[in-house]
């Protein structure tokens, strides 16, 4: 048979089959040609790997553990250190309650900052400062308007609160003094007015934006308009 015999032949061959196979197309493995059989490999002994023993895992654990010290923007408030934190377990809540309870200034006045930008309180620590940040970890403590001086300032959440000694009513508080006499005006105590306007209270109110807002470029912009603006008007 010449080569364009054969050529005509195998092309009639193929003519007669589907160009693609049907959806439904079924082949029967019988039928297949006999071929080289593979055989893997033996896995070595044992199987599979061995269990950690309790010492590797209480040896991650104590990897795990981190020291965090918290450390306040202002120099009258308190650094309070946590040793042995957990980072994937403790959150930037726990770290806000750990200082307030610690300092005596409510939970809500505190605002927990890492490299300088605020935090939200439902992430924890692992997520905040990533998995290199080593051994020992600062955060900041920005404590907001209208809390305490601190501890240091404060009483302790164990210790009572003594109220001031029982005076008796004199007769001006009875209203038996003279009707003549004049009327006394309570005047407010401390500074007032643009007396207050300092640093402290630009500091409070940037950090009340920030907490309101929770956006760190929109807080600093708001707060940089109203501080010009109070500054031309004055």
């Amino acid at each position: 048979m010449s080569e364009t015999m054969f050529c005509r032949t195998f092309l009639a061959a193929l003519d007669a089959r589907p160009v693609k196979l049907s959806s439904d197309h079924i082949a029967d493995a019988r039928q297949y040609p006999d071929g080289a059989v593979f055989v893997l490999p033996k896995l070595p002994s044992p199987p599979r790997p061995a269990r950690p023993n309790a010492t590797t895992e209480s040896e991650d654990a104590s990897a795990s553990s981190i020291s965090i010290i918290l450390k306040p923007m202002k120099k009258e408030h308190p650094t309070v250190p946590l040793p042995s934190i957990t980072a994937t377990s403790t959150s930037i809540y726990d770290l806000k309650t750990a200082y307030a309870s610690n300092t005596s200034i409510p939970a809500a006045k505190i605002k927990i900052l890492y490299k300088k930008k605020p935090v939200t309180d439902s992430k924890t620590v692992a997520e905040v400062i990533g998995s290199n940040a080593g051994g020992e970890v600062e955060f900041g403590v920005m404590v907001l308007g209208g809390a305490g001086a601190g501890a240091a300032g404060s009483p302790s959440a164990g210790s009572p609160i003594q109220s001031p000694p029982a005076v008796a009513p004199g007769e001006e508080e009875k209203g038996l003094g003279s009707q003549t006499a004049a009327p006394v005006h309570s005047v407010a105590q401390g500074p007032s007015g643009k007396e207050v306007v300092n640093e402290e209270f630009w500091s409070d109110l940037k950090g009340f934006l920030l907490q309101r807002i929770r956006d760190e470029k929109e807080g600093e912009r708001m707060f940089t308009t109203f501080k010009s603006a109070w500054e031309k008007e004055q």
